[in-house]
């Protein structure tokens, strides 16, 4: 069967790469439409999947001139999306979270479909014109329904907060009900790595409980963990030094974070003389860019690293604390064996590190992060336990499932199953 993976960014490659190569290595024909704007080159998980002779990557560059630009707003437009999905013989096509089909879909024969196709074919033309990347991923999950493709929407990201509302943006919608979001509703499956999460969807997004879907973390798999680590880009620590070594993960700030105590934390760590501190941004640059930590007074930068852009995985293989508060790196860390700081008190969120005690140092103060810190590089560092270690597990990579449980084997289970249905 053929399967068409629509790749919009870095982070969505990250969580949906594993089901390619999952399929690509049991000798299934995968496509992967690359969005405009994200040069795959030297991509180290897109060049493994190069490795399969039945892997084909379509790729659509930002073109010069005004021909170049009309032939890539093309490329995202209904019509492409259909003929693309036509020539490769689609059994499934795979896309990020995101928006699902307006109303009408669901009828396709009614005036109410007719005209929701309408729309879409038009809408394509006019959309592609100002965001490219976002309407190609709409194309191919129209042009998908038009041909009786199952379509399955999968995270681009995992959740760790158990909050009911993680920004203001959410927190908005809710004072007026249920978000409606039932657009999620007309996909074949709309997956999620956590059951909390899913149950937040059924509790305050409208959602159809048959089509959301626990299935795991395909990139925390044990599977694809390792090849993860094999497969990542090489990483030195800027310096030699025996001090110990420390990553800084730039939080997403719009995610109800108290910006003025993680730019003191930050501060106070530039001031230690026990630790060698480096700078990471989130790969959601607009939402967790280093800016505010680089306005801050009174910061020594010649002390400093900022290792921004640096793959992730190696960087936490070079390091041997990482201080993280609210993101899903931080299940990087433990399975890595290395030490995960949650300074809780930096934002309101609560976690799974808040709640699954012993996984990380918990601190609750600046001051009791600087005193880990002390006592770490005195030779006295944290060790996560052996039973909080597979809670944090079985709530975030397994879906809250027992084990044994093959995440991979389970994602593979599910779209050959829908696959097969579409024949």
């Amino acid at each position: 069967m053929s399967f068409v993976f629509v790749f919009r960014t870095g982070p969505d490659i990250d969580h949906m790469s594993p089901l390619a190569w999952k399929l690509l290595d049991t000798g299934e024909e995968v496509h992967a439409v690359m969005s405009p704007g994200y040069d795959a080159t030297g991509d180290h998980r897109i060049d493994l999947l190069r490795r399969y002779p039945a892997f084909h990557l379509h790729e659509c560059p930002p073109q010069a001139g005004r021909i170049g630009r009309a032939r890539s707003m093309l490329r995202a437009t209904l019509p492409a999306a259909l003929f693309r999905l036509a020539r490769s013989r689609a059994s499934l096509v795979a896309v990020e979270w995101g928006y699902g089909l307006p109303a009408g879909y669901e009828r396709l024969r009614s005036p109410a479909g007719a005209y929701a196709v309408l729309r879409s074919l038009v809408g394509s033309f006019v959309r592609a014109r100002s965001n490219t990347a976002r309407q190609l991923r709409y194309s191919y999950v129209v042009a998908a329904r038009l041909l009786g493709i199952p379509t399955v929407c999968l995270p681009h990201g995992l959740s760790i907060k158990l909050d009911m509302a993680a920004n203001a943006e959410i927190q908005e919608l809710l004072r007026s009900g249920p978000i409606k979001w039932q657009d999620r509703n007309r996909f074949a499956a709309f997956v999620f790595n956590t059951e909390h999460h899913r149950q937040w969807s059924l509790a305050n997004a409208s959602a159809d409980p048959e089509v959301m879907q626990t299935w795991g973390s395909a990139r925390w798999s044990p599977e694809w963990f390792e090849k993860s680590r094999e497969l990542a880009p090489p990483f030195t620590w800027p310096e030699q030094s025996d001090r110990l070594k420390v990553v800084f993960m730039v939080p997403k700030w719009p995610n109800r974070v108290h910006a003025e105590e993680a730019i003191e934390l930050f501060r106070r760590l530039a001031e230690m003389d026990e630790i060698s501190l480096a700078l990471m941004g989130h790969p959601r640059k607009k939402q967790g860019g280093s800016g505010p930590l680089r306005e801050a007074e009174g910061v020594d930068w010649s002390r400093l690293h900022d290792i921004s852009g640096a793959n992730s995985v190696a960087v936490i293989d070079a390091a041997d604390v990482v201080i993280d508060v609210g993101s899903s790196i931080g299940i990087e860390v433990v399975m890595q064996h290395k030490v995960l700081i949650n300074p809780t008190y930096i934002h309101e969120l609560k976690t799974l590190f808040d709640s699954v005690e012993g996984a990380a140092v918990v601190a609750h103060s600046a001051d009791e992060v600087t005193d880990y810190l002390r006592r770490h590089a005195a030779g006295n560092p944290h060790s996560v336990p052996a039973d909080s270690y597979e809670e944090l597990l079985r709530i975030a990579v397994y879906g809250n499932r027992p084990q044994p449980y093959n995440v991979l084997e389970e994602y593979l289970e599910r779209v050959s199953t829908l696959a097969s249905s579409a024949h």
